[in-house]
C-alpha cells in the first residue's frame, strides 16, 4: 500500500464525497437520529449506541479547526461513513484530509491523514441494572502524506446509562504497539491511552441534544504528557433527513490554550430489501423469559436490536401530503411515552399527574402545536425504556409500521397494483423480525381484559385511557379515507375532516371518547377488508399498549415483577398460538362490539358525535368464533 496518495486520487475522494452529499437529500429518504452521537460529534466522547442493522450513515463533510498555540493551526476535513452491517454492529471509515500551519514563517502542510477503520460492537440494550456497553477495536492506516508512518490498532470501551434528567457516558481507548518517533505524521493524534466522560440532556420537543464532557488523554509518543479537555456541543434534528452538529473544545491543562471548534452534518439511509423469491415460514418466536416458567425477577440482560426502516420512494410522503395528520401522530408518540413514564417512575401521584396536569398539558398544549420531527421516545421514557427495551422496540417496529402504511396510501404516483406490491413488501420487512413483529393473527380481548392486572388503567385514569382511544381511533382510522377517496382532492378532505373529528372528541373528556378499543375493521372496513394483515397487526399493537398500562398502573402487581410481566405479554402477542381467534371472529367481534361506541366511522358521519349505547369500559366476552361468552359485564371507573 503506497504511504502518499496523488493529488489526483484526492480530488477523485473529494468529488466523490461532495457528489454524494448533493445528491442524497433529493435522491434518498433518510432518516438520522440526533440521539445517537458519534466520536468528535459533537463531543469527543460518544454514547454506547451504533447506527441501525441494515443502515448507512454518512457524516457529510465533518469540519474540525484547531488552534493549537498562537499563530498556528489545523483544519480538517474528515467524512466518515458507518454501516449497521450485524445487529449491534458497525463497520465504520473515514477519509481525514488535513491542513497544517505552523505559524508564521513557515508553508501550511495538507494532505491525507491516513484512512481510519474501526468495528464497534453493542453488546446490550441498556436495562434497569446493566448500562449499555461496547466494545470497538480500530487500526489506522498509512495512506497518504499526512498519515503516521505505520499502522495504528487501538481498542476502546464504552458505556451509556441513562438517568431522568439525561445520559451519562464512560468512554476509554488503549493504543496498541511501540511508541511513535516525536515527529512522526501521526503523532499529534496517536494517543497510547485516553479516557473521558460526558453527560447530555434532551429537549425533546426541539430534538436537540446539548452535552458537554472532560477528556484525558496521553499521545503515543515517548514522553507525552497528559492533556486535559473540556468540549460543550450540540446535536440538532433538521429534518427527517439531516442532523447538525456543532462543538466547542478547551485545553484546561497546562500549557497555552488551545481551542478546537467542530461542526458537520449527517446522513442515514438504507439499501433498499427485497424479500427472497420464496418466503421462509416465519420462525419461531424465541420467548423473552427464558426458562420452564416466569420468573419473578426477568433477565435484566438485553440484546434487542433496531433494524432501521424499509427504503424506498414513497417514505416521508405521508408527511409532505398530510403534514397536520403527521405532527398530531408525533404527539402521540409523546402521549404515550409520557404515560409509561409516569406510571413507572411516579406511581403515588401518577393518577393525580396523569388526569390532572399531564392530560391538560397534553390536550391544551402538545395536540394545539404538536412536534415538527418524530420525537425521541428514549429521551421522553428513559427510565421505562430501561425497564422493558423489549417491548419498546416492539411498539417502535409497529409504529414505523404504521407510519409506512401511511406513506404508501398517500402516495398519488402509485397505482393500486403498485400500492399492493408495496405493501405486500413491507409486510415482508416487518416480518423478517419475529422479536419485534406482532403476531398476524387475532389475539382474544380476553388477553387485554381478563388477566390479573388487568382493567386497572381505565379505571383509574378514565380521561388519559380515553384518549389514547382516541389517539387509536384516529391511527386506524386514518386508512379509510386514503382509500376510499376517488381522488386526491377527496383524501386531502377525508384526512382534514378524520383529523377535525378526533379534535372534536377532546371536550368534555371522557365522554366523548371512545368507550371501548377501536377494532381497525370497525373504524377502517375498507382497509381491513383489502389488507386484513395489518388491521390484525395494529390491533394486536393497541390492545398490548393498554396490557402494559394495566401492569404498570395496577398497585395489586409488586414492581420486582412488573418487567416479568411486561415480557410475558410481548410473547402472548408475537406468537401465532396464544389465545388465537379466526379472522372471521376477529371481523364479527369488531362490529358485535358496536361502532358507536369505539368512536364511530372516520367518513360519512353526521356533525354529532354518536350517542354511545354500552357502559364506558364494558368488557365484553367473545369465544375464537367472536360469538358472545355468557353475560357480559361492565366495569365503571
Amino acid at each position: 500500500m503506497t504511504r502518499h496518495l496523488s493529488a489526483r486520487a484526492a480530488r477523485w475522494v473529494t468529488r466523490s464525497l461532495c457528489g454524494a452529499i448533493t445528491v442524497l437529500p433529493t435522491t434518498l429518504a433518510a432518516q438520522t437520529d440526533f440521539y445517537n452521537t458519534d466520536r468528535g460529534r459533537p463531543l469527543r466522547v460518544e454514547d454506547a449506541l451504533v447506527v441501525e442493522r441494515r443502515a448507512f450513515e454518512l457524516q457529510a463533510a465533518p469540519f474540525t479547526w484547531e488552534r493549537v498555540r498562537r499563530g498556528a493551526s489545523h483544519l480538517a476535513v474528515a467524512p466518515e461513513f458507518a454501516w449497521g452491517v450485524l445487529p449491534r454492529t458497525q463497520i465504520e471509515l473515514a477519509l481525514p484530509m488535513l491542513r497544517t500551519d505552523e505559524g508564521v514563517g513557515t508553508t501550511p502542510t495538507i494532505g491525507l491523514g491516513g484512512v481510519e477503520l474501526e468495528l464497534l460492537h453493542q453488546l446490550n440494550a441498556e436495562t434497569t441494572r446493566w448500562p449499555a456497553l461496547a466494545l470497538g477495536a480500530g487500526a489506522h492506516l498509512p495512506v497518504g502524506g499526512m498519515a503516521p508512518s505505520r499502522t495504528l490498532t487501538s481498542v476502546r470501551g464504552l458505556a451509556t446509562r441513562t438517568l431522568g434528567w439525561g445520559r451519562v457516558h464512560l468512554n476509554a481507548t488503549m493504543g496498541l504497539g511501540d511508541d511513535l518517533p516525536v515527529n512522526d505524521p501521526g503523532a499529534s493524534e496517536a494517543a497510547r491511552w485516553e479516557a473521558g466522560v460526558a453527560v447530555d440532556h434532551t429537549f425533546f420537543f426541539r430534538s436537540l441534544l446539548v452535552g458537554a464532557d472532560l477528556v484525558a488523554r496521553r499521545g503515543q509518543f515517548a514522553d507525552a504528557a497528559t492533556q486535559w479537555q473540556a468540549g460543550v456541543g450540540l446535536r440538532q434534528q433538521v429534518t427527517p433527513r439531516l442532523a447538525f452538529d456543532a462543538g466547542l473544545r478547551r485545553r484546561v491543562s497546562a500549557g497555552e490554550a488551545g481551542w478546537t471548534f467542530t461542526t458537520g452534518a449527517a446522513y442515514a439511509f438504507a439499501k433498499p430489501w427485497r424479500p427472497a423469491a420464496t418466503a421462509p415460514a416465519r420462525p419461531a418466536v424465541v420467548r423473552s423469559v427464558r426458562g420452564s416458567g416466569l420468573a419473578t425477577s426477568a433477565p435484566q440482560w438485553s440484546t434487542v436490536q433496531d433494524q432501521f426502516y424499509q427504503q424506498a420512494e414513497h417514505n416521508f410522503v405521508f408527511r409532505r401530503m398530510y403534514p397536520g395528520a403527521d405532527r398530531l401522530f408525533n404527539a402521540f408518540d409523546f402521549g404515550h411515552a409520557v404515560l409509561y413514564e409516569t406510571l413507572w417512575t411516579q406511581p403515588d401521584a401518577a393518577e393525580r399527574l396523569l388526569e390532572g396536569p399531564v392530560y391538560t398539558q397534553l390536550t391544551t398544549e402538545v395536540l394545539s402545536a404538536p412536534p415538527r420531527l418524530p420525537l425521541a421516545e428514549d429521551a421522553i421514557e428513559p427510565l421505562y425504556a430501561r425497564l422493558a427495551p423489549e417491548a419498546k422496540a416492539m411498539f417502535e417496529w409497529a409504529h414505523i409500521l404504521h407510519r409506512q402504511v401511511y406513506d404508501i396510501l398517500a402516495d398519488e404516483r402509485l397505482s393500486e397494483a403498485a400500492k399492493d406490491a408495496e405493501l405486500q413488501r413491507l409486510t415482508a420487512y416487518y416480518r423478517s423480525r419475529p422479536d419485534l413483529a406482532f403476531s398476524a393473527l387475532p389475539k382474544n380481548m380476553a388477553l387485554m381484559q381478563e388477566m390479573p392486572y388487568s382493567l386497572a388503567f381505565r379505571q383509574r385514569y378514565p380521561k388519559f385511557n380515553g384518549l389514547i382511544w382516541a389517539y387509536h381511533w384516529l391511527q386506524v382510522g386514518i386508512y379509510e379515507p386514503l382509500v376510499v377517496g376517488q381522488t386526491p382532492a377527496e383524501r386531502q378532505a377525508g384526512v382534514a375532516a378524520a383529523v377535525a373529528r378526533f379534535k372534536q372528541m377532546i371536550p368534555g373528556a371522557p365522554e366523548n371518547y371512545p368507550g371501548m378499543m377501536p377494532m381497525t375493521a370497525a373504524i377502517a372496513p375498507t382497509f381491513s377488508s383489502k389488507w386484513p394483515t395489518f388491521a390484525i397487526i395494529f390491533d394486536n399493537l393497541h390492545s398490548l399498549h393498554d396490557v402494559i398500562s394495566d401492569i404498570l398502573a395496577n398497585p395489586a402487581v409488586p414492581r420486582g415483577e412488573k418487567r416479568a410481566l411486561i415480557l410475558e405479554a410481548v410473547d402472548a402477542y408475537r406468537d401465532d398460538t396464544t389465545q388465537i381467534m379466526t379472522i372471521e371472529g376477529w371481523k364479527k367481534m369488531s362490529l358485535t362490539m358496536g361502532l358507536e361506541n369505539q368512536g364511530g366511522p372516520v367518513v360519512g358521519f353526521l356533525p354529532a358525535l354518536p350517542t354511545q349505547t354500552m357502559p364506558r369500559g364494558m368488557v365484553m366476552r367473545y369465544d375464537r368464533d367472536g360469538n358472545p361468552i355468557d353475560d357480559h359485564h361492565h366495569h365503571e371507573p
